[in-house]
């Protein structure tokens, strides 16, 4: 596999592969780094990760637009220079402000890349060669994160600041590859002579709008993902906060507590791997009620790993609850992402991922500051509490669901749940 090469079966291999290499190598230590060396206490982790929300609730709309209606070669290509511009920045100048910055240059690149990586490969190869694609891309991304994890384990042993200096670096030129690299000969969202205007972005919109009257499931599966924002926020920013001043990492066998997040990651990765395997061989993706009853489960099971990390005083079933909450997360992410885009039509997909994506950026505004104060006014553990028990307000908006008609058609479904999977380098830094 050549980096010369243009062709897009390449590139989205490249891409799938070093992302989700870049990202960990990065994220693994990233809140470690802002709680040790940037000192910021549990309010204000939590207002970093409202900024970025913020920004991707401004910016995604906009941002899908333009991958629709311009550019999707320049929308990823973008995005990866700013991702990578504002982790340098961040591992630069460990100071609060600083960090609130980096965020909203991180968001914006979030943004821009969100969506359109996989409506651009899929108008360059076609959806009959997408799934087999999207499958080897997911294989490549799990393998190359889990690599990922201990590359940045290594790195914050010499200075906590260099993995997110080095992975930023990085992403900077990875955007300039896919700049270089990326072809759109199947690119075809508007007509050319209106490319130099806002007409392609207004059509755009308004076609969206349409889709969402037209299907109603598609609001209702919007607000799930909102909830599943409010609860994500105080888990994101806190689970580390949680395991270095409530459990306790102790220094068995002279493990420090980077490398212990790094273990804690790595056996995440291990188990998400194994899961996703189980869930295509045996989740039937094109039953609606098949796929909203299973992802009701991963939501109820959630809540209550959550609740049992935040309860527990021994560090091994700590670690043991935590796993399971995120093999939920991992496992309800890519079926979520299936189950909207059966009521997507391929012109404004880009844009309505990025309104999903909009979606859980307004639920992580809320419910950052919110679960930061109780943080800060109560205990982290009440927080994590609260974060479990905000999860509860899906299961009514499952129900609903179950009574609504499905989408446009089921024969996406497989391709959506592989590209998803595939996408392991898509911020912002969550639980492992």
């Amino acid at each position: 596999m050549s980096l010369r090469s243009k062709d897009p079966t390449v590139v989205y291999l490249v891409m799938h592969a070093t992302g989700p290499l870049f990202f960990n190598v990065l994220a693994t230590t990233n809140l470690v780094y802002q709680v040790e060396v940037a000192h910021l206490d549990p309010l204000r982790l939590l207002l970093v990760g409202s900024v970025l929300e913020l920004t991707c609730l401004v910016f995604q709309v906009p941002t899908g637009l333009f991958a629709d209606a311009f550019s999707r070669r320049w929308a990823v290509a973008l995005g990866h220079v700013l991702i990578g511009s504002g982790f340098i920045l961040e591992g630069s100048v460990p100071k609060f402000t600083a960090i609130v910055i980096a965020q909203v240059i991180w968001g914006i690149g979030a943004t821009f890349s969100d969506g359109a990586e996989d409506a651009w490969i899929t108008d360059e190869v076609g959806e009959a060669k997408a799934g087999p694609l999207f499958l080897r891309a997911s294989q490549f991304a799990q393998v190359a994160g889990l690599i990922g994890i201990f590359v940045g384990v290594g790195l914050a042993s010499i200075r906590l600041n260099l993995p997110i200096l080095v992975g930023g670096a990085l992403f900077v030129g990875l955007g300039v590859y896919l700049f270089v690299a990326m072809t759109e000969a199947g690119y075809r969202a508007i007509p050319r002579e209106a490319r130099g205007s806002l007409t392609g972005m207004i059509a755009g919109a308004r076609s969206s709008l349409a889709t969402l009257r037209r299907r109603p499931l598609i609001l209702t599966i919007l607000a799930i993902t909102v909830v599943w924002g409010l609860s994500g926020e105080g888990v994101d920013r806190l689970y580390q906060v949680h395991f270095l001043k409530d459990v306790g990492l102790p220094s068995f066998a002279g493990l420090s507590s980077v490398l212990w997040f790094g273990l804690i990651s790595g056996g995440s990765a291990l188990i998400g791997i194994a899961t996703t395997q189980v869930i295509r061989r045996r989740l039937n993706l094109e039953n609606h009620a098949h796929v909203a009853r299973s992802l009701l489960a991963f939501t109820a099971l959630r809540a209550l790993m959550l609740a049992g990390f935040a309860l527990a005083a021994n560090l091994f079933v700590a670690i043991g609850f935590f796993w399971v909450s995120g093999v939920m997360r991992q496992s309800f992410m890519p079926v979520q992402r299936a189950w909207l885009n059966r009521s997507l039509d391929s012109a404004n997909r880009a844009t309505l991922f990025s309104v999903d994506g909009q979606a859980d950026a307004l639920g992580q505004i809320v419910g950052g500051p919110m679960l930061g104060i109780v943080a800060s006014g109560v205990s982290i553990r009440a927080a994590l509490v609260s974060s479990a028990a905000l999860l509860g307000l899906a299961l009514p908006l499952f129900m609903r669901a179950l009574a609504q008609a499905p989408g446009r058609s089921a024969g996406a479904v497989q391709v959506a749940v592989e590209t998803v999977t595939s996408s392991a380098g898509a911020p912002p830094p969550a639980e492992p």
